[in-house]
C-alpha cells in the first residue's frame, strides 16, 4: 500500500477519534502535534490502530515528533518500517 493509500485511512482514523468526526480544514499536512490533534496519549492508541490495519509495528524509539508531525510523516514511516519489518 503506498502513501496516498494509507492517508486517506489516517486522516479518517485520526478525525474520528481525536476530532470528534470533525476534519474541515484536516489534510495530509496538517501539523498533528502543533495544532494539539494528537498528545502522548493519542499516539498510543494511533500506535495500536497502525499495528492492526497496517501490520505495522512501530517501535518506541521511532515515536517521536519528526515521524508524527503529520499525515504524510506517519504515512512515510509506517511504509518505512514495512520494509524494515518484512
Amino acid at each position: 500500500m503506498s502513501d496516498d493509500n494509507m492517508i486517506p485511512e489516517l486522516r479518517n482514523f485520526i478525525a474520528r477519534e481525536f476530532l470528534n468526526g470533525k476534519d474541515e480544514g484536516f489534510d495530509a499536512t496538517t501539523p498533528l502535534i502543533e495544532w494539539g490533534i494528537i498528545d502522548s496519549i493519542a499516539i498510543v492508541t494511533l500506535r495500536d490502530f497502525v499495528s492492526t490495519r497496517f501490520g505495522v509495528e512501530i517501535p518506541h524509539s521511532e515515536l517521536k515528533p519528526s515521524n508524527l508531525s503529520s499525515l504524510t510523516t506517519i504515512a512515510s514511516l509506517i511504509a518505512r518500517l514495512r520494509v524494515l519489518q518484512s
